[in-house]
């Protein structure tokens, strides 16, 4: 059975997936890669094998710090990218799905991208970095199809 490391944000992100979550459940293996200040999916899921890693973006942070938290999230990116194994890399669109994403790449796995239902005409910053190098792209609005032109439409989740 493959294996798929779920990365989620808190927030919607958390929500999309783990609307998704339920309708596949059955059909993977799964780990989630979760935003360490994220308590709400955390009791959601703790049946499964849970890896943390700090949030890229802090609210109203200077650039500067923004740069060490991707530098760290990238390192422990790649401690949970060893320990987990995955065969897939799935998101449904947090900042630290790009790191662990870019790693996956780099070693030969598949990469799914849902960019949120949050974004109906805009890219997220998640999206344009991972729009590139994605296996699959789902977007939840037909008006991205424009935006991203690999984009796959198939409705909303939920």
């Amino acid at each position: 059975m493959k294996k798929i490391l779920f990365v989620t944000g808190s927030g919607g992100h958390s929500t999309e997936s783990l609307i998704l979550f339920e309708q596949i459940k059955d059909k993977f293996e799964f780990e989630f890669l979760l935003e360490n200040d994220d308590p709400f999916t955390k009791k959601q899921i703790k049946e499964l094998k849970i890896y943390e890693a700090i949030t890229i973006r802090g609210k109203k942070e200077n650039f500067l710090f923004t740069i060490f938290r991707g530098i760290k999230c990238s390192i422990e990116s790649f401690f949970v990218f060893i320990k987990s194994k995955p065969d897939i890399i799935l998101s449904a669109g947090p900042g630290i799905a790009i790191p662990i994403s870019y790693l996956g790449k780099l070693f030969g796995k598949k990469i799914i991208f849902i960019e949120s239902w949050s974004r109906v005409n805009t890219k997220s910053i998640a999206g344009k970095f991972i729009y590139p190098i994605s296996n699959q792209f789902y977007v939840q609005w037909p008006e991205m199809t424009k935006i991203y032109k690999k984009g796959i439409y198939k409705g909303r989740l939920g």
